[in-house]
């Protein structure tokens, strides 16, 4: 394990590439495991259960979760102190896992029952995957629920860190962890559009206003769900987000709305009246389960009102006439 000082240091040296992973934790021995504790259901009343163990090529974090007395998750966690991550864009886990979806958990609090900044990723069953996790798709939650006035996600100030299972997701469980860095990227178009939406989001733009200002610019995936505890909403998001490349190569990007009560877009909450605009100008029914694919011209291209596979969605993009030209080099993106 790196100490979070020594984290610091390195992130400090002059001339490191911006490119290059920080590494925070790596998992070659027991010693490196020593300090991450088991939190799971039981506090609730639950029975499901976990362990985790190392050895010289990973952290095993493994058990059941069972969905008995309202139980249903298994959860780890580590104190970091105070950890400034504010010149990075986000964590990269070294993962290798049995396909289910799990969920990276930041808290910038010292409360033991907080607010949890939480992001979901699939764990790829039987190879080795690299799987990067922004900070701006965290989404403030407390016992599940989304908390719609926590201020923006501070990075400078991370007090502890998490892997869990949640999501209705019963029987058994196995996550294997090499490390787990941070990234630096450098300015790019995408963080550039990212900051703007912030921005019109923090001033209270009109659903209409934002939806102008990804038009012609980026497409967006669309995860619209009846409620903000909708487990199926959660691993479909995983699910995509595992594929961070193939998002930022197609301009596409994930928003999600949870029910009528808010959504979250470029690392901000939505409004209620925000959330209820953009579903109008998109025909999104607030009582529906649905995934919708808009296009950069503002169009829905694609609904789907059961889960998809994100290759469906990749294919679909690229089967249209102005990703062709993208991609052949006729079009700026």
């Amino acid at each position: 394990m790196i100490e979070p000082l020594l984290l610091l240091a390195l992130a400090a040296t002059p001339g490191a590439s911006e490119t290059t992973v920080t590494p925070l934790f790596v998992f070659s021995s027991e010693e490196a495991v020593r300090a991450w504790r088991p939190v799971h259901d039981g506090v609730m009343g639950g029975v499901s259960r976990g362990k985790v163990h190392a050895d010289a090529e990973a952290a095993h974090f493994e058990g059941e979760v069972s969905l008995e007395n309202n139980g249903g998750f298994a959860s780890f966690r580590i104190d970091t102190g105070s950890l400034d991550l504010s010149g990075q864009r986000g964590i990269v886990l070294r993962v290798r896992g049995d396909g289910q979806v799990y969920k990276l958990s930041v808290a910038t609090d010292g409360r033991w029952d907080g607010v949890r900044w939480q992001v979901p990723f699939l764990a790829p069953e039987g190879e080795w995957t690299d799987v990067e996790l922004f900070f701006e798709d965290l989404v403030p939650r407390w016992r599940g629920r989304l908390v719609t006035d926590a201020e923006p996600f501070d990075a400078s100030r991370i007090v502890q860190l998490g892997l869990s299972i949640s999501d209705k997701q019963a029987g058994p469980f196995s996550l294997a962890v090499a490390s787990i860095g941070a990234r630096r990227t450098e300015r790019s178009p995408r963080r550039d559009r990212t900051a703007q939406l912030a921005a019109l989001v923090e001033r209270d733009a009109s659903g209409r206003e934002l939806a102008d200002a990804m038009q012609w610019s980026e497409r967006v995936l669309v995860l619209a769900a009846p409620d903000d505890l909708d487990a199926a909403a959660s691993i479909q998001l995983g699910r995509f987000l595992v594929h961070a490349g193939a998002l930022a190569e197609r301009d596409l990007r994930p928003l999600e709305f949870m029910g009528t009560r808010g959504g979250r877009l470029a690392g901000r909450t939505l409004d209620p009246e925000q959330v209820a605009e953009l579903r109008a100008a998109w025909d999104l029914p607030a009582g529906a389960w649905t995934v919708a694919l808009v296009g950069k011209d503002g169009g829905v291209k694609a609904r789907w009102t059961e889960p998809v596979d994100p290759g469906a969605v990749f294919e679909r993009i690229d089967a249209m006439p102005m990703r062709r030209r993208e991609a052949e080099g006729d079009l700026e993106r």
